[in-house]
């Protein structure tokens, strides 16, 4: 029987894809990818330090990469963790290159009354929100969405992005507080899971 990890994950051919999922993140990412992963460890030794305290950093860094392409559940855990959003403003005023559906760009300036290409830019077939760094709809004073509403299919899925199987990943960005929590919670929920099955396992055999 092949032995699992703490991922719940079995080894060799089961973790392959992963380890090509996670190369191919950190090819498109580079040092940023490095540095969100960095921050998931450091708010799992913080509040864990019982578990994550001792573990060496090669090994959590993998666990952690793993956890983090594998994404089936970053949107009901984000739907579970919304108040772990800062309202910081960072993902309105840092993000460079918003892209945004061709409806989404009729919508808004439907809704707004104006010419599309005023606050759109398209570019072989891909809409762009043309002053996004800052975004042109962010309110610097308060750090809200002045078009909140009526916002951008990407600003109401952020902090998601698509990985290369097509499931919703979290944007590695050590910046954002929400992605960093919501991928140590899933490292969390994901040990328990494999604990579960232990156990179950552990029951069947007795």
């Amino acid at each position: 029987m092949t032995q699992k990890d703490n991922t719940g994950l079995q080894s060799d051919k089961e973790l392959e894809p992963l380890f090509e999922l996670v190369k191919l993140k950190r090819q498109k990412h580079g040092e940023k990818y490095d540095r969100f992963i960095f921050a998931v460890i450091e708010l799992l030794r913080h509040e864990f330090p019982h578990v994550f305290g001792n573990m060496p950093d090669q090994n959590l860094m993998q666990m952690v990469s793993f956890v983090d392409v594998i994404g089936e559940d970053s949107h009901r855990m984000m739907k579970q963790l919304q108040e772990a959003c800062a309202g910081c403003g960072w993902c309105c005023s840092q993000t460079v290159g918003v892209i945004v559906t061709a409806e989404d760009a009729e919508r808004i300036s439907r809704k707004l009354k104006v010419k599309k290409l005023d606050y759109f830019a398209v570019n072989d077939g891909v809409w762009m929100i043309k002053k996004a760094h800052p975004c042109q709809w962010w309110n610097q004073r308060n750090g809200r969405c002045r078009i909140y509403n009526i916002r951008p299919q990407t600003c109401r899925t952020w902090p998601t992005l698509p990985n290369d199987k097509s499931q919703s990943c979290l944007q590695p960005v050590a910046e954002c507080a929400y992605a960093v929590r919501v991928t140590a919670v899933k490292v969390i929920e994901s040990i328990r899971s494999s604990e579960q099955a232990n156990i179950r396992t552990g029951q069947s055999v007795n």
